[in-house]
């Protein structure tokens, strides 16, 4: 089992890392933000992540695929945030926003929503990996 005593984001961080890696096997891509890329200019600075074995990596994915079959809308933002590296404004704007008001609405999701759905997202991640460490032991 990994260490999961370190930050949720920070192995999330790594994993998505990891999914990016080339020849990693995944095939995820995510049209949308290809598209979007050219119009979300990220302020974020570059972190060094933590590493993740590839059998590491695997227990995370799974641990992402059980959110996605359970929260579908934030297993998208966590992915999102995470592989497709979106800001929170980008979040908002280019999937919430046209989500809920339509892609021509004058209508806009806030930013403080997409933080919301990600820290759903990261604490189903975190309640998952607390099951698991409990059951391990």
């Amino acid at each position: 089992m990994i260490d999961f005593g370190v930050e949720v984001q920070e192995l999330l961080t790594a994993w998505g890392n990891w999914v990016l890696a080339e020849g990693n096997g995944l095939g995820y891509s995510s049209p949308m933000a290809s598209l979007m890329r050219g119009h979300v200019v990220e302020k974020s600075k570059i972190r060094s992540a933590m590493f993740l074995t590839d059998d590491e990596a695997l227990k995370v994915e799974r641990l992402v695929t059980i959110l996605c079959e359970c929260k579908p809308l934030e297993g998208k933002i966590l992915k999102l945030k995470y592989i497709d590296r979106m800001s929170t404004n980008g979040i908002a704007e280019y999937y919430l926003t046209p989500l809920k008001y339509g892609k021509d609405s004058v209508n806009k999701v806030s930013s403080h929503t997409a933080v919301q759905h990600i820290a759903r997202a990261e604490g189903f991640i975190a309640g998952l990996i607390v099951g698991q460490t409990r059951l391990s032991h």
